[in-house]
């Protein structure tokens, strides 16, 4: 008999079986199912209390050099058939998501689950969904023998094709506006007004995954557990008001401009029917999608010259680099960088901030290696030597990413869209910025100043207007 028809026979069989089945038969039927891949000796594992519930039977295939295999085979019907859930731009299922979770404590690199019918294959790291199958067939046709151990112990599962870059972006946007549609119907806002919602949404899923917000006894990675928890049980209530309250959390007690209070929207948000799928879809989606490229690669659409904002790679422009090297102490709270959104991109917002940041940490630098000299020994500073010292500091260099993103950087938009990228980008990048530095973030800055409306004429193109040399010019 051929693999194909000894996997097909086995999964009838559990088909048949599998709902009365003894834990003892479940567990021989995993192992012939193994047996098929080449593993004689996989070793039964024990799952956390929290995926007991699932009823599994679980096996570690131990592979040293190339990672690790859990593999989970469940029940008849427990699993959502693969293809519908990645048709909706998701990776997860209620189920694959929870085992996901409680494997991690058995430090292996992939999951697998199974119900001897539909199958996923996980990376654990990333939480990509590398391979999957709706039936036995498409098993054979998808897997091959990825699995078998002779060919995992030649790296098969290292070679498996990773979806690019572009393929996650399309799928973050497709989710973001077919859920844009459902807050129009419910709603009747205009849909740039609930595309900012869900803006609002991957800014979220981004700072849990982050864990960028803490405070004693309060953590937003643990808050978004806990309603996501809420929200996978069908007879929970309350999930609906617990997201806005969430938002309005981020808002007041983080200072984060872009959570605010959308009255129409939030008032549909508020209800379970619509909170309740929202977040679980939200959680349903790796973390790869939540990466600062992939989002704002999602925004690769439409308009050509829009398009090309999104790729458009930073140009070091001399003129900004001698104005920012000519920068001392005495007057940096007052300089200021401009980028025009239109015309450099969306990555130069963040190159020129990093650009700015780097120059007020420099200057602190310098600040501090000139007032030490001059300062009195550590016995004999008093408080008000201490005072008048830290009166001298510019605000510029007491915090750098807020000064900033407060007074330093000003961003021209020319669009509605514009406005609304730039803004997701600098939230995005800052955190990311905070996390790189190892600081931590205590409330977000008032990232809504460095965004303006272009001008028609910018104050580069009249320096360059008005500079131009004369003899260049011909009479015609």
């Amino acid at each position: 008999m051929t693999y194909a028809h000894e996997l097909g026979r086995l999964c009838e069989s559990w088909w048949k079986r599998g709902a009365e089945s003894s834990a003892d038969a479940r567990y021989e039927l995993a192992e012939q199912f193994l047996a098929l891949l080449g593993w004689e000796d996989a070793d039964p594992v024990a799952l956390p209390a929290s995926a007991i519930e699932l009823n599994t039977v679980s096996y570690l295939l131990a592979e040293p050099t190339h990672g690790a295999v859990t593999c989970h085979f469940l029940m008849p019907g427990i699993l959502a058939p693969p293809s519908a859930v990645v048709e909706q731009g998701l990776d997860f299922c209620g189920a694959t998501r929870a085992l996901l979770d409680a494997s991690r404590p058995l430090k292996c690199r992939y999951v697998f689950v199974c119900d001897f019918f539909r199958s996923y294959l996980y990376d654990v790291h990333t939480e990509e969904l590398l391979l999957h199958a709706d039936t036995p067939d498409d098993f054979q046709r998808e897997f091959g023998t990825v699995l078998c151990c002779c060919e995992m112990r030649e790296g098969s599962l290292a070679e498996v094709r990773r979806q690019p870059r572009s393929y996650l972006a399309r799928q973050v946007r497709e989710w973001c506006q077919r859920w844009s549609k459902r807050l129009v119907a419910e709603s009747a806002q205009p849909e740039e007004a609930t595309i900012v919602a869900l803006d609002r949404l991957v800014l979220l899923r981004y700072l849990v995954e982050l864990d960028a917000l803490k405070t004693a006894g309060w953590s937003l990675r643990n808050r978004f557990r806990d309603l996501a928890a809420t929200a996978a049980v069908p007879t929970g209530v309350g999930c609906g008001k617990a997201l806005v309250g969430l938002f309005d959390e981020l808002h007041v007690g983080w200072n984060a401009a872009l959570f605010a209070r959308m009255p129409y929207i939030d008032v549909v948000l508020e209800r379970d029917d619509l909170a309740k799928p929202l977040i679980t879809e939200l959680t349903a989606m790796a973390r790869t999608k939540f990466s600062i490229p992939t989002i704002l690669e999602s925004f690769n659409y439409g308009d050509a010259a829009e398009k090309a904002r999104v790729r458009m790679i930073p140009e070091d422009d001399e003129e900004r680099k001698t104005y920012l090297a000519k920068q001392v102490v005495s007057g940096i709270d007052d300089a200021a960088i401009e980028v025009d959104v239109a015309d450099e991109g969306y990555r130069a917002v963040c190159h020129w901030f990093d650009r700015l940041v780097e120059l007020y940490e420099r200057l602190a630098r310098e600040f501090e290696c000139v007032a030490k000299p001059a300062a009195p020994s550590q016995e004999d500073m008093d408080l008000l030597t201490w005072s008048e010292r830290d009166s001298e500091r510019p605000v510029a260099l007491t915090d750098p990413p807020r000064h900033a993103l407060e007074h330093g950087l000003v961003v021209y938009c020319a669009s509605p869209r514009q406005r609304r990228t730039a803004r997701l980008v600098l939230y995005l990048h800052l955190a990311d910025h905070l996390r790189r530095n190892k600081t931590r973030l205590t409330a977000f800055p008032r990232i809504e100043n460095a965004l303006h409306d272009r001008p028609s004429v910018l104050e580069s193109d009249r320096r360059q207007i008005f500079q131009a040399n004369p003899s260049a010019w011909d009479v015609v």
